[in-house]
Order: structure tokens, then sequence, then C-alpha cells
């Protein structure tokens, strides 16, 4: 059924271009009809600009009615002045062509800001990933996310495999995830960051420290926000990718205008399959000895089958909405699973399932000084887990007979799993802006979050009392309410961002049998928080940025839960709390503004720390336990200082360190949290030749990717290895070793076609790479994407 998803989209979409959405919108290409990515527009003497997209196209909203002069620009190319006269209810479609200009790249200066760097300098710090650059490429998301200093994403395996993000030190549920400002919660691993194709998305703002009101989170200490596609204008765009391991990734993104309306259709989907059947070193008894022996081994039950499709169907700029959408998503995924977090024991029969309906409803208005945005979404989202096997199995593969005695399954050798569950969210989002004065703006947000978790599961150990604790309802309801107020002092040589937050949550469920004694048992709690970011532009081209904030996090539900199987609930649960400071420094430093500098240094002192513990003699809870203080810094160099050749230059350090520990961990006080790399950078190049063969578009990229030693368990601080020294006897297991990865890639875009041909070697030195718990990642590799855009 699901190929006819891709037809039905595809004749819906492929009709030509008729209508353009807003007042002011067009396609700039050269002398030669080639379309030009990343041309500045802007209306003068206004601060109304945009940036043209992959596909050389622009768009301005809410341009003012009237006669104004477009100034055009691009590195490489004459400015050129556009006279436009903007009518009610006439919408504007302009082809504008630049011709090449002999002057010297590094000469000119552009002077307006595109979007982007608008956010990049706000007072709150922000890292904003200009994706739509680079959507030709057949790159991933953790590999995008990796390039950025302060940043480190790990997965525990191939595609569809887990992951965890740190920024600044803080990592797993400390940091919140959003799409297009909404909290994710109610997608489930729809949008998870080892499956969602880079062509889903326009940027990616990772939030370090302080967060807006906007988001509405209860992040600890950073937040990343999915900014996906808006482009408005007729258009599809369609991509396919095969790579290594029997991988195929198809993606699909649409937008129509109903004709003679204000009505539109959009569409978007992914297709994602693999094997991930990479070749790692594994300990394999020796046949005759029994001696455990390092072996090659090729994964063998690590595959993914992957399909999200999103439906929308909305109008635009109408008197009672300048944006009202219906949108309709479905998600299908199918997971093996390969082995334990540690890589130890090998699976060959387990797997996940996991789909889900997602209704969407989204309404904005602008009334004079108040902007409204309302968002409500549905999700019912259903798992299964099956650990029924028929067999055990060796890392070759082998099939091995299950003795009589051995009723466990693969991942729990005490029992066998086959657990469906049901989960009902409801997510609204409210959010109001009031633009009190020139320079000062109020701001109001309201998250509302409600899951309800009911299923079955007739393997589980019940411990002779007959009862399927998962076929009581589980409820879980967070309210986040925030108020802010951004300012500008002294002619805008100040600007100010303060907040303050309350965070609300309710939940009920039984954890355990022995939970139970005829009731669920509720918990509420409630808690607050207050920031502030400060930026002092000390000329239009260098800023200083300090911000603080007391952050809390809510534990999720599953913290409060458990999974009613071997993680017991625990309803004494403390919020997480930090105390985080930023203080930043961003500067040209050079004359020709080709060169920028981005140094931040941040502290956090964390409390309530909540890990996995165990908990008696066949459970394990999260709970509360020792506190942390962080220390670190990260700078970034980026710019060009040789024509056609960009290049980005990101470093950070994070020294984590365990504070108040138990009358059980003492010995552990002061020393290093294990399993968190501290120390690691990264290198990009790019360079774009204006000729080199045929008359298309050429660009050749390269990134290098290094990552400290770090130590894999906890060892006391005198034990700890100095940066870039000797392990000091540390044995070789209790170290995730040194790691040097290079990738490198190639985009040609064919003359006269909006056809895009890419090809990428990842790790082409085919080094040991590694994730946390030393699980290992995939040694060379290879990527072929194609992209073609109807406009």
């Amino acid at each position: 059924m699901y190929p006819r998803y891709f037809v039905l989209i595809f004749l819906f979409l492929i009709s030509p271009p008729l209508l353009s959405q807003s007042a002011l919108s067009g396609k700039i290409t050269d002398k030669h009809g080639q379309l030009l990515p990343g041309a500045s527009v802007l209306i003068k003497g206004t601060t109304i600009g945009a940036i043209s997209d992959i596909n050389g196209y622009f768009e301005l909203s809410k341009t003012p009615l009237g006669n104004y002069q477009l100034e055009v620009s691009m590195l490489g190319f004459k400015k050129e002045i556009v006279t436009v006269f903007l009518q009610k209810g006439k919408p504007l479609f302009l082809s504008i062509s630049l011709s090449e200009t002999s002057q010297n790249l590094d000469e000119i200066v552009l002077q307006s800001k595109s979007k982007v760097q608008r956010k990049r300098e706000e007072p709150i710090k922000i890292e904003v990933i200009d994706v739509k650059k680079i959507q030709a490429q057949s790159i991933s998301l953790p590999q995008i996310m990796n390039q950025t200093s302060g940043v480190k994403v790990r997965q525990n395996g191939g595609i569809g495999s887990g992951t965890s993000i740190n920024i600044n030190g803080l990592q797993g549920n400390a940091i919140r995830f959003f799409k297009d400002g909404i909290p994710l919660d109610y997608l489930g691993r729809a949008f998870d960051l080892s499956m969602v194709p880079i062509d889903q998305l326009t940027n990616i703002e990772i939030y370090k420290g302080v967060l807006p009101v906007d988001l509405g989170a209860d992040a600890l200490g950073g937040a990343v926000n999915f900014i996906s596609q808006n482009n408005h204008k007729n258009h599809l765009d369609l991509s396919y990718g095969v790579a290594s391991f029997n991988t195929h990734q198809v993606n699909l993104n649409g937008y129509l205008t109903i004709p003679n309306s204000k009505f539109f259709a959009a569409a978007t989907s992914y297709f994602i399959t693999s094997d991930n059947n990479y070749t790692i070193n594994v300990d394999i008894p020796d046949a005759d000895t029994g001696v455990l022996k390092s072996t090659e081994a090729e994964r063998f039950h690590d595959g993914i089958y992957s399909l999200f499709l999103e439906t929308k169907i909305g109008t635009r700029a109408t008197k009672i909405a300048d944006l009202f959408e219906i949108g309709f998503s479905r998600f299908d995924m199918q997971k093996e699973l390969q082995n334990n977090i540690r890589l130890t024991i090998p699976y060959g029969e387990a797997i996940y399932e996991e789909d889900a309906s997602i209704f969407t409803i989204r309404y904005q208005k602008q009334f004079d000084k108040l902007h409204l945005d309302f968002f409500t979404a549905y999700s019912d989202r259903n798992t299964l887990f099956d650990d029924t096997p028929t067999y055990r199995y060796n890392w070759l593969g082998e099939p091995l007979p299950i003795p009589d005695n051995d009723n466990g399954g693969e991942t729990n050798q005490n029992a066998k799993s086959y657990r469906r569950l049901n989960f009902d969210n409801w997510t609204i989002r409210a959010n109001a802006n009031y633009q009190l004065h020139e320079n000062h703006q109020l701001n109001f947000n309201h998250n509302y979050i409600y899951e309800k978790r009911v299923g079955s599961d007739p393997l589980a150990e019940t411990f002779g009392r007959d009862v399927d604790v998962l076929t009581f309802p589980a409820k879980y309801t967070r309210n986040i309410t925030g108020i802010g107020v951004t300012s500008s002092f002294l002619g805008n040589k100040i600007d100010n961002v303060f907040s303050v937050k309350r965070y609300g949550v309710i939940t009920s469920s039984i954890s355990s049998v022995y939970d139970y004694y005829g009731e669920v048992p509720e918990f509420s709690d409630d808690s607050y928080g207050i920031s502030n970011s400060m930026k002092y532009n000390i000329n239009k081209h260098r800023y200083l940025r300090i911000s603080y904030e007391r952050a809390t996090r809510i534990p999720e539900s599953e913290e409060y839960f458990g999974d009613a199987i071997f993680i017991s609930g625990n309803y004494n649960l403390q919020p997480e709390t930090s105390h985080n400071i930023n203080l930043g420094f961003y500067s040209n430093i050079t004359k020709k503004q080709n060169l920028w500098l981005d140094i931040n240094t941040f502290y956090r002192a964390i409390e309530n720390n909540i890990f996995l513990r165990p908990f008696s003699l066949l459970y394990s809870r999260y709970q509360n336990t020792d506190d942390a203080r962080i220390l670190g810094g990260e700078f970034m160099l980026k710019g060009s200082l040789v024509k056609n050749i960009r290049f980005n230059l990101a470093v950070t350090y994070q020294d984590i360190r365990r504070k108040n520990t138990d009358i059980n961990s003492r010995l552990l006080e002061d020393s290093r949290q294990p399993n968190i790399p501290y120390f690691f950078g990264n290198i990009g190049l790019r360079y774009h030749p204006k000729k080199l063969i045929g008359k298309g578009n050429w660009q050749f990229y390269g990134n290098y990717n290094y990552v400290e030693k770090y130590l894999l368990n906890a060892v006391s601080k005198e034990q700890e290895p100095p940066l870039f020294g000797d392990v000091n006897g540390i044995t070789g297991v209790n170290i995730i070793p040194t790691q040097n990865l290079i990738d490198i890639g190639i985009t040609y875009k064919v003359s006269g076609t909006p056809l895009w041909v890419n090809a990428e070697i990842n790790n082409i030195l085919d080094a040991e790479a590694f994730d946390g718990f030393r699980v290992q990642k995939p040694g060379i590799n290879y990527r072929l994407k194609i992209k073609y855009s109807i406009n």
C-alpha cells in the first residue's frame, strides 16, 4: 500500500506553479540561467529581506504596499537594484539575473543580514545550522550537528539506532527537542535524529544554556529546534540516496497553491531501509580453548524499515488568519535489535515496531501589535516489543538450540516478552507576542502535554500475583508556562531577554506488581525557573553575550512509571535543577569581514541528577543521585581566507565532575563523569570552483573530526589520565580510544537543469570509530544521492 502514497502525492503536486502565495517572491539566476542559492534580497530602507534557497527562489512575507527599491546582491556578482510596485491582492513574482564581477570575493561586503545570521546574534546563545545550503548532500543529521562546537551526537548502532546528544556537558533527557517550536512528544520516533533526512529541514537551531519563552521547555541546559521546509511556492523536490550496507532512502517535499484561491496543500515524506550489516570487532570464544578472542563479525540483525508521510491543507493571508492548516501524518517503523548496550550479547530475533497516526491544527494571526500562534496535536501511537526467540545466536549469526530449562528471552535472560503498548498523546501550545514599545516586546507561552499509556504483556513475570500492570492506565500531564520580555536599551547598544517559567507535572501509574494495592497512586510537583540573557554590541561587527538561568527539568514519564518489567517506578523523584551561566564573545576579525570568531564559556551546577540505578535484587529504578559541576569552553572560527574556499574550525573542552556523592561512591567525589567525551574538535573545508568541467556547478568538501580518548567506566580523580597523556595503567577496556575520522564528498549541479548529484565517502581512512559504551561505528562506507526539483 505504501507505493500508492508516493504515486498520489506525485500526481497531486506535479502541476506547474500557478500562483505565488506571498506578496513578493521570485527567482535569482546568473546571466547563463544558473539558479543562485544564497543571494541576499533586501527592501531598501527597511529590515525586510530574505536569502534565496537552494533552488534560487526567495519570498518576502508581510511586505508593505507601495513603491520600493529591491536590492539584490551576492558574493562574486554585481549588485542589482530593482524597482517594484506592490498592490493589494496582486502578488508579484520576479525573475532577477545577476552579472558576475571581476572584483575579489573577499572585497565584497553585504550590508544586509540573513534570518539565520540574525538568529545567531540574539542575546540567547544559539547555533544555527543552515541546512538548506547543503540539502543536495547525502550527509546525515548527526554528522551535521557534530561539526558544531559544544555539540556531540552519539549513536549505539547504524541508521535507526538510539541516539544521545551532548550540549555543553549535558545530555540525554536534559536536552529537549522541538519541531518548528513544538515539543516532539507527539511524534514518537518519527523525527528521530538517526533517521530524518536533511531534505526535511531548512535550519537546525541549537540552544546552549537559556531557552526562550517561545519554546516553553523544561530542558536542563539545552535544546534542538528543527525548522521544517517553509517553501511556500509551488514545487516538488525528490531525492533518492543509496549507500553501503544495503541502505536506500527516498525523500519527497511538495507544495501546491490551489488556483485562484488562498488555499494550499502540502506533503512531505521519507522512506528508509537498511541492513546496517557493517563489520565490528567482538570477543568470541575460541573453538578449541574457549578463551575469548577478538574477531571480526558482521552485524546480522540490525535492519530497519521506516516510512513517514505528512500531509497538510490550509489557507494563508485571509482576514481571519495569516495561517490556518490541518495536518495528518502516518509513521511506520520496524527495527531489528542486534545487541545489548555494551556489545557483549548478540540478538538474532528481537524486534521493535512502532506506528502512529497524528492529527495537527495550527493557527497564526497578526493583530496590529499582537501576534497569536496556536497549535494542537493528537497522536495515537502503538509499539510492539517482541522478544520470543526460538534460538540463541552467537556473533557469527549461527542459531543455537535453547536448553529446556531456559525460558528467557534474548534481552532478558529471565523471561520472554511480547509487550504491546498504546500511547494517547495530546500536545497543545499557545503563544502570544505583544509589542509594548518600539524597544520592548512581551511574550507569553504555555505548553500542555498529556500522555496515557496502556498495554499488555502476557509473558511478563508476575511473581505469583497474576497482575499485568500494563493493563492499568499510566497517565502523565506536564504544564509549562512562561512570560518573557525582550528589550533594547541605549540606542540598541544593549539587547536583553528576561523570562520566568512555571513547571507543573501530575503522574499516576503502577510501576510493578509489588506496587499494586487496589489503587493507582498519583504524584504531582510544581517548580519555577528564571533566566536573563544580555548582549552588549561593541559595534556592528562585534559583541559580548552573558546569560544566567535557573533551569528545571521535569522527569520523563518512563522515569516516573518505570517499564512495568524490570524498571520500577519512583514517585519520589525530584526535578533536576541547574544554575547555568554562559559568557561569550563574537567578532569579525578582518577588515574584509570574511573571518568570524565565536567564543563561548559555560558553567553548570546541577542538583538532583537522575540516573538509572539498581533497586533490590530484581529491579532497577531512576533515582536522584550525585550532583555535578560542569566547566568548559568552545570556540569556532569560520570564513574564507582564499578565494572560493570556505572553512570552519570548532573545538570544545568540557570538564564534568561528580559532586556530593553518596556514601557508596565517596572515592569518586570530584571525579570525571564517565562515558562522555571531554575534548573534541572539527575542521571543515568547502571548495566551490567557478569553472571546472562542463557548465555545471561543482562543490568539493571534506571534514575532519577528532575525539580525545575518554573513560568508559568511572575511576577516582587521582587515576584519571591527563589530556593527551598516558592512561596510567587503566586497562584498555575501560578507555574509549582517541578517534580521527575524515569524510569527503563532491556535489555537481547539472547546467540548466534542477538536478544535483552527490557522492560521499565516510571514514575514508577506515579508522576505528566508537560511540557511547564503546559501541563500534562503521568503517569506510559510501553514499550516492540524486536530487531533482520541479518549480
